[in-house]
């Protein structure tokens, strides 16, 4: 087919084909069927009316066995044929007659036995059975069809999508409306294999039964598009001009491309058809007749809104693709297509449900600090929908897409929030592999694993120099020594305030003691060293008092060996103490530094006074050791003071 972009262009088209510019300037009517008159070749072939055999009529109230059709009410009357309601007498049943009004010629008797021959032919749940075909004694013709008591379909679309939302394109009741295509379809698929296409499907030409009898109806334009011989039946050569609903019409109907017709341009209309469903307008719209078949000549595909199931705008905009190898090849397709859509609804429904949540997941996760439930109730929410979108049916594509989409935006938050876990186990879920997230996991877990050796490095650290480590041993051992020291200095400061040493002895006892008193510090490490050796903070104090007690040994001797003054010892002895303090204090806790401060205290007063310099001394070992119990207490110790 050729195509033609802009209005000027195709119009000339359109006027080389006959259509005078008068014509196609009018208003348009899109709903409104253009119909050629009748050809020469059924002219010359169809019987002649007067050979149709007479049906006797009776238009009187009262009953007559001698007619064959009791005649009652009209149901309906159009520009050249009317149709009554009557009794069939031979039958006892009510049934439909079809005759042509009395101000009408031949030509538009010819044009209903033509439907009439077309539709007797297809004989289909969804076609209207023909009875008989006859005529009256005036030579009018009668067709006797069966009775369908209902209302247009395009009444029921109309009405439902009054109904429906004001926020929604589709009708009320959707599924309902597809069932009825989907029956439609079967009409005209039944047709196409009897080599006849309907060329004017729409929902003005269905009639739905009060029990949901579905038919398609007003086969006037149907078309034989076979080389079988059927003299009766309108063939391809038969047919020309412009024909069929201007707001339905296929592009090659449009172009009066008459080789082109075949099955795919009942497809085309079938797809308008649900195009109408889905919107309640015309697929084809413009202000004159020339817009509107302009605007089927280009078929351009339909932006359909969020409302619409995107299966079901895919299907409608395939089946009204304007090149004929892109539609569905047939009917049947077409139909196959709907139920599948009807037979997937379900998974579908849970699909666009999911796919809502899917959204305000994504707006969550954008969030700098989401809410950690909230992210995980709506995930789990999406992907429960989606796994059961595909529980119902396995190839939706709809749910594979969503479920993907979902865990990758889960995989992300999750590695954002280093939760390595979480996220693997997501990546074990992804219906298709995503090597990026994968590479992302696996860095992350390198990372993590550096962070738990450096968490192990300082879990060591933290456990060799953690002071609370054997509190209740340290604090029993210094009261032990405590009193010990404190008891042998108290002893040796009475003897030699009594004078019962001579100085020579008061040094020689003062040497003795150091390493008495070292002795018994080793002793006292010995029997507590499973707790005050735990860790390296514990043993480096071990390490300072062990080093301190021999260095006062040390400098005792070397006094003695000296023969140096018992006062400059006891002051070098002070000097000691109070290094001592201070190097544990800074270690462990500050207020052991002013522990030192007694054994300054001491070391003055025994500058200034030797006399009393043994008894300051025993007073700041008191001080000391009663300091140290108290520090290192559990309940002290929380509250260490440390640089």
């Amino acid at each position: 087919m050729s195509r033609y972009t802009d209005l000027g262009s195709f119009q000339t088209h359109m006027q080389t084909l006959g259509l005078d510019s008068t014509l196609l300037q009018t208003v348009s009517e899109p709903t409104v069927s253009i119909r050629p008159g009748l050809t020469t070749r059924y002219e010359a072939q169809a019987p002649s009316l007067h050979a149709l055999p007479e049906l006797s009529l009776n238009e009187d109230d009262e009953s007559t066995h001698n007619a064959d059709l009791n005649i009652a009410e009209t149901l309906g009357e159009g520009g050249m044929g009317i149709v009554r309601l009557a009794k069939q007498v031979a039958l006892d049943r009510e049934v439909a007659v079809k005759t042509t009004r009395p101000d009408v010629g031949e030509a538009a008797a010819r044009s209903l036995l033509q439907e009439a021959y077309v539709t007797g032919y297809l004989e289909h749940p969804n076609i209207i059975p023909i009875y008989q075909v006859g005529c009256t004694s005036e030579g009018a013709p009668l067709i006797v069809m069966k009775r369908v008591e209902g209302r247009s379909w395009l009444d029921l679309l109309d009405a439902d999508h009054r109904d429906s939302d004001e926020d929604t394109e589709l009708p009320a009741n959707l599924v309902r409306h597809l069932e009825i295509l989907v029956k439609i379809s079967n009409a005209a698929w039944f047709a196409s294999s009897r080599g006849i296409i309907h060329r004017d499907i729409k929902p003005e030409n269905v009639m739905v039964g009060h029990f949901d009898e579905v038919y398609l109806v007003d086969w006037g334009i149907a078309m034989m598009i076979t080389d079988a011989d059927q003299p009766l039946l309108p063939s391809r050569s038969d047919t020309s001009g412009l024909c069929g609903t201007p707001g339905f019409m296929a592009p090659e109907m449009a172009e009066q491309a008459i080789e082109g017709l075949d099955e795919r341009t009942d497809v085309y209309l079938l797809g308008a058809t649900l195009h109408y469903v889905l919107t309640g307008e015309h697929r084809h719209r413009g202000q004159t007749l020339l817009q509107t078949l302009f605007a089927a000549h280009l078929s351009e595909p339909y932006q359909y809104g969020q409302d619409v199931p995107r299966e079901l705008a895919e299907i409608a905009n395939r089946a009204c693709h304007r090149d004929p190898e892109e539609r569905y090849a047939s009917a049947e397709e077409f139909r196959n297509a709907l139920q599948a859509f009807l037979e997937h609804r379900q998974s579908i429904l849970l699909s666009v449900s999911a796919e809502a949540k899917l959204s305000d997941l994504e707006e969550l996760t954008a969030d700098s600090s989401p809410d950690a439930l909230t992210v995980h109730d709506t995930f789990g929410e999406c992907r429960f929908g989606f796994y059961q979108a595909q529980l119902i049916w396995p190839q939706n594509p709809r749910a594979r897409s969503g479920l993907q989409d979902c865990l990758e935006i889960m995989i992300g938050y999750h590695l954002d929030q280093r939760n390595l876990e979480a996220a693997r186990a997501c990546i074990a879920d992804l219906p298709e592999e995503q090597p990026q997230l994968e590479q992302r996991a696996d860095e992350l877990a390198r990372d993590l694993d550096a962070e738990r050796e450096d968490l192990e490095r300082l879990k060591i650290l933290e456990h060799n120099f953690d002071l609370e480590k054997a509190t209740g041993s340290r604090t029993l051992m210094m009261i032990i020594l405590g009193i010990f020291w404190t008891a042998t200095s108290l002893y040796a400061a009475v003897r030699v305030d009594q004078g019962l040493v001579t100085p020579y002895e008061e040094l020689s006892s003062h040497v003795r003691s150091g390493f008495r008193n070292l002795g018994i510090v080793v002793l006292a490490i010995f029997a507590f060293r499973k707790r005050v050796l735990a860790n390296i903070a514990n043993r480096r104090l071990v390490y300072i008092f062990v080093t301190m007690a021999v260095m006062v040994a040390f400098l005792r001797w070397s006094v003695w060996y000296l023969d140096e003054s018992i006062v400059l010892a006891r002051t070098a002895d002070t000097a000691i103490y109070v290094i001592t303090l201070v190097a544990v204090g800074l270690m462990s806790d500050l207020r052991i530094c002013l522990i030192s401060l007694a054994f300054v205290c001491a070391g003055i007063v025994g500058v200034l006074w030797p006399d009393g310099q043994l008894y300051a001394s025993t007073i700041a070992a008191a001080i000391t050791f009663g300091g140290f119990a108290w520090i290192w207490s559990p309940s002290r110790l929380k509250n260490k003071i440390t640089l």
